[in-house]
């Protein structure tokens, strides 16, 4: 496999342009995220094959996996289904409740060890669940060999650090939307490695990036300084992980 990563960067953001301003918004600011994963991802796929692959929320992820790997199965597990991010080819979408399905059966959940490879991008932090115990759930779906790519927002970071320090909370307040309470819970590199630790899947990768466009300058210059400064300042982690 060696997709063009920057023909389908191209067309997504294209695609981001057409729909609703928010989406465009939303691309605009992760568009280093994606790039991001997707280099892991072509790295990945360059050693091996994944006939069956998970998305865990539907998004723009969701097209760019289905663009870099026209051969193989992309289905989505999510609470809400979204049209515009519908792969081209069939595929299976589970409407699960990830705060719920590890705790209950679930009769519309994906069987165990179906997937060579699970998406799990930006949703940790959404979730009221333990992380151990999501993470136990979508590595009990891999196969042997399977991979889990997780990203998630650095509760570290040094914007939430100067915040802190100033006495002020970095976290944003619930939302009343029942469907997106927004950032239930944020971790650190260290947290987000122990609640790895249970699932007895293998590091590959755990690091700590800056990943994202921010739209002021402030927030730009504390990215830069983090860059320059200590890993453990910047904004994102990134997660591979082997079953």
């Amino acid at each position: 496999m060696n997709p063009n990563l920057g023909q389908i960067e191209s067309e997504l953001g294209e695609l981001s342009r057409r729909q609703a301003p928010e989406a465009a918004y939303y691309w605009e600011r992760h568009q280093p995220r994606y790039r991001h994963v997707m280099r892991i991802l072509a790295d990945l796929g360059s050693k091996r094959a994944f006939p069956r692959i998970l998305d865990v929320g539907m998004g723009f992820q969701t097209l760019f996996l289905a663009r870099m790997f026209p051969e193989s199965r992309v289905d989505c597990l999510g609470n809400r289904e979204d049209a515009r991010y519908r792969p081209e080819n069939s595929f299976t979408f589970y409407r699960v409740d990830l705060d719920e399905a590890p705790y209950q059966p679930d009769s519309e959940a994906p069987p165990p060890g179906e997937f060579d490879l699970i998406v799990f991008m930006e949703v940790l932090e959404h979730l009221c669940t333990p992380p151990e115990t999501v993470i136990g759930y979508l590595a009990s779906k891999l196969r042997d060999g399977g991979i889990l790519v997780v990203t998630t927002p650095n509760a570290a970071w040094l914007k939430n650090r100067i915040k802190m320090l100033c006495g002020r909370n970095p976290f944003e307040t619930l939302r009343p939307d029942r469907n997106d309470r927004g950032h239930i819970r944020e971790y650190t590199r260290a947290e987000l490695e122990r609640a790895f630790a249970p699932s007895g899947l293998r590091k590959l990768l755990l690091e700590r990036r800056s990943l994202y466009h921010f739209n002021n300058t402030k927030d730009e210059v504390y990215s830069r300084i983090a860059d320059l400064t200590h890993p453990s300042l910047r904004r994102s982690l990134v997660a591979v992980y082997r079953k």
